[in-house]
């Protein structure tokens, strides 16, 4: 039997018997994957295959396969079979974009778990090629994800906002999934990626957030280094991680990465005084974030409580606050009623009344709480516990 017909036969048998045993893990480890028809070969005037969508359309994902994947530390194996699965596969786990092919026998492999905390992580292993995010896509809020880059091997360019950021072995990088992007790998390499809410990465700090900047991390970063070291040991599947051990083992790597993604902007050149003012100024907004989401509990919080704290003049205080388009009363309420939500719907908090949950979030008048919470998210402390999924 020719050789074509041979290889035909087998990928046809390794397809239904996948296709019969979902849940089984498939026979082939990885496929040799073969571009359509449709896909050029790749000449000196075309350097990348066309991509696996069609021109003006938008990348659709009939299956999608996130509420399927493993939490961490346990990543997922997927064996789409061809080029347009991998797209497709791809345009669900990070966002949607045109994969292209450098190669005529691209070679690809893709596993991916969720992060116990919200979010999810990827490991691409690729032979060289492109993936073209056309537009934006935001989250419930409205403001993206934060894509966290690692580069375990291989080089390329990332390219967001009008920036055009190399990476190599080793470098770190990051990006929103708010705006237009584009991920090229230039030699066969491997990438792990970071899908993060943007309230988890950022934390209190919304300043940061709306002020995204992408970002390659700083060379001869110590935190870098500490992160590279610390990523292997993320993944390290144990016999049976303790949920506990493996959430903080977690967030300690997102919160690190966070701090790598802080370095990088701050050593980022400024535009002269201009660029040290913005500086000095955010510094100072994110000391205050910082005491008051410390002192939320405490229901005598004031501005002269803050201003005698961080040895500043209340104007200052009312002026930072400003810079945030909010004021002190109204951040305050809304930071004390999302954590409270929050509080409601942690299934380790459920033997707390709502009562409790009140004082613990700085409310003396459980009545004052529960308008303030209706108002606030349409329903009542106790319905919203019951209407939502214990996390």
């Amino acid at each position: 039997m020719p050789r074509r017909a041979l290889r035909l036969r087998a990928r046809a048998l390794i397809q239904r018997a996948n296709a019969t045993s979902p849940r089984s893990r498939p026979l082939v480890e990885s496929l040799d994957v073969r571009p359509r028809r449709a896909l050029q070969t790749a000449g000196a005037d075309r350097p990348w295959h066309e991509p696996c969508t069609r021109p003006g359309s938008h990348p659709t994902m009939h299956h999608d396969p996130t509420p399927h994947l493993s939490f961490a530390p346990h990543l997922r194996p997927f064996y789409p079979g061809d080029l347009r699965g991998y797209s497709t596969t791809l345009d669900a786990l990070v966002y949607p974009g045109e994969l292209s092919v450098q190669h005529s026998h691209p070679r690809m492999n893709l596993e991916a778990c969720r992060l116990v905390g919200g979010g999810i992580a990827v490991s691409f292993d690729s032979t060289p090629m492109q993936v073209r995010h056309a537009a934006g896509q935001s989250g419930h809020d409205g403001a993206g994800e934060v894509l966290a880059m690692i580069a375990v091997d291989g080089q390329g360019t990332i390219e967001q906002a009008g920036r055009r950021l190399p990476f190599r072995k080793g470098d770190i990088v990051f990006r929103t999934t708010r705006l237009p992007s584009t991920c090229a790998l230039d030699e066969s390499g491997r990438l792990v990626q970071l899908r993060l809410p943007a309230g988890r990465f950022f934390g209190i700090y919304a300043d940061l957030r709306d002020n995204f900047e992408p970002s390659l991390a700083q060379p001869g970063s110590m935190l870098a280094e500490s992160a590279r070291q610390q990523l292997d040991r993320l993944f390290a599947v144990q016999a049976q991680p303790h949920p506990a051990l493996a959430y903080f083992s977690e967030q300690s790597f997102v919160s690190l990465l966070a701090a790598i993604y802080c370095e990088a902007v701050a050593g980022a050149p400024q535009a002269g005084d201009a660029g040290a003012a913005r500086r000095h100024e955010r510094d100072r907004w994110q000391r205050l974030a910082a005491y008051v989401e410390a002192n939320l509990c405490d229901p005598e919080l004031s501005v002269e409580a803050i201003a005698r704290e961080l040895c500043i003049s209340k104007r200052l205080v009312h002026r930072l606050f400003a810079t945030q388009q909010t004021q002190y009363g109204a951040y305050l309420r809304e930071r004390r009623l999302e954590r409270a939500a929050e509080e409601l719907a942690n299934e380790r908090l459920a033997q707390l009344s709502v009562t409790e949950i009140a004082f613990r979030n700085g409310f003396n008048d459980p009545s004052h709480f529960s308008r303030a919470f209706r108002d606030r998210f349409g329903t009542t402390p106790g319905g919203y516990r019951t209407a939502r999924p214990l996390a």
